[in-house]
């Protein structure tokens, strides 16, 4: 199964790109091993790869040397490294050692590429006095986006559908992409649950052993209240699409601080910050989010049932769809993008109401894109009144509502103009493809 984000990783390996050691980030089982084995399949150079959780000897070796002299030796002598050569360490962080050789991969090694990948890289690089800037280039790994879903469940045509930006789309196709935008929402992204729901399978069973794993792995290396882990999870999965409040978890505001902030380092939670246009305003109250929809699902209260963007009406059981709507979108803003990416929200002050759940930096356009969600089915100009209040504020021209409803253009007097985005078409690449389109 290809990755859309593989392109990326071909680019960084591309013999014209700089030499800097590739850090491949993303929760366990989303597929970063899987991705890195799919491009190197298709390199020229020779490829020694090797996973330091299931090579013990080769990782306290490793962690034997004193200097990168003693490592270099280590790989050329006993596990036949050569010149020039492609070095990939899986689950990289068991490593006590490998990160104080960042800076030595990218100064002595000029003809050899270092990939390294893992679950907790915040771990890896606190093993270091400081992180090696300027010396890697990384890339986060997400479970499957929705066109990813659909190239897997669905077939080739209709995934190209989506990823071709399209502005016609029949009302029969519209039906079809909510309803498997539905079935996204209850599996998610995760490969294995994917493939299983693919071959009419449960994937209750393989989320929970998935989360059953995340949760014995952060139990096992972090030491600060591992036993938090499920607790802060399902808090932020019932309060998805909302402020997040310390008090919503159930400990203190300095625990749910350092736990959170670990779990953020593994990729399990993700968080926006909402900003005011004046950079001196102090930050307001975060959103959270999960890293895959499924989990998100599998996680909520059980006194909340299951919703449908189609079928479920009541107004008051559909306002988590738009929480899930952000949670799938930002995946999207951020997969393939550095570990360090953040995505912004704006609100306009204090004591407002105005607020954008997201927007999203064009730097080739020097522009700022900004993103509201919507669960409707039907758009009414409610809808983005506050993208209207954003654009007349920053003197901007375009703005994205991504809802349920139909594909629409709206163009107004002052020539600005709001794109209703249905949700199955609102990934990153599309938006910048519809904001291209409509400047011409």
């Amino acid at each position: 199964m290809k990755r859309e984000i593989e392109t990326k990783l071909l680019q960084m390996l591309d013999p014209q790109s700089p030499n800097r050691v590739i850090v491949i980030e993303g929760a366990r089982q989303v597929g970063k091993s899987y991705l890195v084995n799919q491009v190197l399949q298709s390199q020229t150079l020779p490829v020694l790869a090797f996973d330091l959780e299931k090579k013990k000897r080769l990782r306290n070796q490793i962690d034997q040397t004193v200097e990168f002299a003693d490592f270099q030796n280590l790989m050329f002598d006993q596990y036949g490294l050569k010149r020039p050569s492609i070095l990939f360490f899986d689950e990289a962080q068991e490593s006590l050692k490998l990160a104080s050789y960042i800076r030595s991969f990218k100064e002595d090694w000029p003809d050899i590429r270092v990939i390294l990948t893992g679950s907790s890289m915040n771990r890896f690089f606190m093993q270091t006095e400081r992180m090696p800037v300027g010396r890697t280039q990384s890339l986060t790994v997400f479970p499957f986006n929705f066109t990813e879903f659909v190239r897997c469940v669905n077939g080739e045509e209709l995934a190209d559908f989506i990823y071709s930006a399209p502005e016609k789309i029949t009302a029969s196709r519209h039906r079809l992409l909510l309803e498997l935008f539905d079935q996204y929402l209850q599996v998610g992204g995760y490969p294995e649950a994917v493939l299983a729901h693919k071959n009419h399978q449960s994937v209750v069973p393989l989320l929970d052993e998935i989360l059953a794993g995340l949760e014995e792995d952060f139990r096992r290396k972090e030491t600060f209240q591992p036993e938090l882990f499920r607790n802060i999870l399902q808090s932020i999965a019932n309060h998805i699409g909302s402020l997040s409040k310390l008090t919503q978890f159930e400990t203190t505001k300095y625990s749910a601080t350092k736990i959170i902030a670990a779990m953020k380092g593994w990729h399990l939670i993700l968080e926006v910050n909402q900003l005011t246009l004046n950079p001196l305003h102090a930050k307001f109250l975060p959103k959270r989010y999960l890293h895959d929809v499924g989990m998100v699902n599998r996680l909520r209260s059980l006194a909340i049932p299951p919703i449908s963007i189609l079928d479920t009406i009541d107004p008051f059981l559909r306002i988590p769809l738009g929480g899930l709507f952000e949670n799938a979108l930002l995946i999207n803003l951020l997969a393939g993008e550095s570990a360090h990416f953040q995505v912004a929200a704006w609100k306009m002050g204090r004591n407002s109401d105005i607020e954008i759940d997201f927007l999203m930096d064009f730097p080739e356009y020097a522009a700022k894109i900004p993103i509201e969600c919507k669960a409707a089915v039907s758009l009414k100009n409610k809808h983005y009144k506050n993208l209207m209040h954003y654009l007349a504020l920053t003197k901007q021209k375009f703005a994205v509502v991504v809802s349920a409803a139909p594909f629409e253009i709206i163009t107004n007097a002052a020539k600005q103009t709001v794109l209703n985005l249905p949700v199955y078409l609102a990934s990153k690449e599309n938006i910048k493809n519809y904001y291209q389109k409509n400047l011409k």
